[in-house]
């Protein structure tokens, strides 16, 4: 397997727990990028790393006319199930099977992170968005302003050891790098701030949710699901309220480019 095959085995192995419990917690951004770029009637919107295709089902809803890829058929079949007039593609960001210009809009909401070579990814991104179209990218906010990180580490010491050598994939809470980034393809914005609680009525619920993810699937591969449930039900304890929710407080930073020539 490559590297995109690679993550999206991980990310498809709890498909329905991810798009049922994990993948909603980032509404509250999917809904102020939605806010801020107007009216999307007509518009032409590519999702990168569309998961279960929450945001192309929002996007939608105003009018857009929408195409999804993730690297994840599971996901991909879910996302098409949930919205059959939108188009859904199994495929990896840094090499997009779209035309140049075909996109008035393109998103990639926590995802850019993944990618193997993400400076490809936003060229393929740029070629594929109309000249003075938009490209939207969201990543985590740094460790102080995301309860989520406590749950990222304790998995990580359940993971395999990364190969030692230069990584070329981008620390998603890195605003810098990203900003360096995106400001290849156009002028772009400052960053914007929203704030996306991970909450869950019970530990059944947020088990579901939190070891739906790609990091907890590689946990479990590498540790044993009982291990990892342990580990992650130890880690979320202190945001476990009197009622017996759990609410996790995080943010996420997102910021525009409009493409140029």
């Amino acid at each position: 397997m490559n590297g995109a095959e690679l993550e999206g085995a991980l990310w498809g192995a709890r498909a329905l727990d991810w798009a049922e419990v994990q993948q909603p917690t980032i509404r509250p951004l999917s809904g102020t990028v939605l806010g801020e770029l107007g009216a999307w009637q007509g518009r032409t919107v590519l999702d990168l790393g569309c998961g279960a295709g929450d945001f192309a089902g929002m996007a939608s809803a105003l009018g857009a006319n929408v195409s999804g890829l993730d690297a994840s058929a599971a996901l991909i079949e879910i996302a098409q199930r949930r919205n059959p007039t939108s188009t859904f593609r199994v495929g990896d960001m840094q090499h997009l099977p779209f035309p140049d210009h075909r996109f008035s809009v393109v998103t990639a909401f926590n995802s850019l992170h993944f990618a193997r070579n993400p400076a490809r990814t936003i060229t393929e991104a740029k070629r594929v968005t109309h000249p003075g179209g938009s490209i939207v990218v969201a990543t985590w906010g740094p460790p102080s302003e995301c309860d989520a990180i406590t749950y990222l580490l304790d998995l990580g010491s359940l993971m395999p050891q990364k190969p030692r050598g230069p990584q070329t994939s981008l620390d998603p809470t890195d605003l810098g790098a990203f900003r360096a980034l995106m400001a290849t393809a156009g002028p772009t914005s400052p960053w914007r701030k929203v704030h996306c609680p991970w909450e869950y009525p019970d530990l059944s619920t947020a088990l579901r949710g939190l070891l739906s993810t790609g990091p907890a699937a590689q946990a479990i591969n590498h540790s044993g699901r009982t291990q990892v449930t342990d580990t992650i039900t130890q880690s979320i304890a202190p945001y476990r309220r009197g009622d017996g929710s759990y609410s996790l407080s995080n943010t996420c930073y997102y910021l525009i480019t409009t493409t140029n020539e």
